[in-house]
């Protein structure tokens, strides 16, 4: 597995492959767990190559957020993906391999976008990761990338950017996985304690559950969950849609953890 730490060195790896060649390329911020290696394993499934890059990237958390403590376990996510058959690993030694410039330029993403759930209560967090999402799909230019459908509106979001911007690659939304509870596997999730983690399992049950949005708040606010938003809509995220089949999404946080999940409301 071979391990690059520049722009300039992953620019010259990529030259060097041929146009035939699969690529598959998997965005993480590391604190790898078994929902990151799911898109890893199929990515290697249906690509000749997987790249995976490691990078927490600052553009995308808020002034008040986890950026400084958010979990590098470095070795231990290198190790993960040897074993999991990756065949680049993309670690940027510095912000700058991503942003060299002093005044950078910036993904500008369209209003309707901008208006709700995660980019109503976290401003500026989509112009960040589309920002460097499109740099990653300009230095690796992968045939396919792998997104969990856990961050469903991030998911939607580079589906939108990839057909904006014309990109020839494929946009493969991956299950989310989660604990025996039903409790979606996050690199948080190490911030919660014991008692938080059997509380935190009842974000799945309530969605999968409830009859009504307000049932689903109900119960979770009893869990002491302070939610930032429950809402419904197409399974496109292009109208709000109480109707089902319609997709209901909650982020609040629990504790000092702050936690998403979505269902497909079939009946």
């Amino acid at each position: 597995m071979k391990i690059l730490k520049t722009a300039s060195s992953l620019k010259k790896w990529r030259r060097k492959l041929s146009n035939s060649i699969d690529l598959g390329f998997v965005p993480t911020m590391g604190a790898l767990h078994r929902g990151h290696l799911s898109l890893v394993d199929r990515s290697v499934r249906d690509n000749d190559l997987t790249i995976v890059s490691i990078f927490v990237n600052p553009t995308q958390f808020g002034p008040k957020e986890d950026y400084l403590k958010y979990p590098r376990p470095l070795a231990n996510d290198l190790k993960m993906l040897r074993r999991a058959g990756v065949d680049v690993v993309f670690v940027p030694k510095s912000s700058k391999e991503i942003y060299p410039l002093k005044d950078e330029f910036k993904v500008r993403v369209p209003n309707h976008w901008m208006r709700f759930m995660e980019a109503k209560f976290r401003p500026g967090h989509f112009e960040g990761v589309a920002t460097v999402v499109l740099k990653y799909f300009l230095l690796v230019q992968p045939r396919r990338a792998y997104f969990g459908r856990k961050d469903f509106q991030q998911l939607r979001l580079i589906e939108s950017l990839v057909e904006s911007f014309g990109l020839n690659i494929k946009i493969i939304g991956c299950p989310t996985l989660r604990e025996k509870t039903g409790l979606a596997l996050s690199s948080r999730n190490i911030y919660l304690s014991d008692m938080e983690r059997i509380k935190a399992a009842e974000i799945f049950k309530s969605l999968k559950e409830s009859k009504t949005l307000g049932e689903a708040s109900r119960r979770l606010r009893k869990q002491g969950f302070k939610i930032d938003y429950l809402e419904s809509w197409n399974d496109t995220l292009s109208s709000p849609d109480p109707k089902k089949p319609a997709r209901w999404l909650v982020a609040g946080k629990l504790g000092g953890v702050r936690l998403i999940d979505n269902v497909l409301k079939k009946s």
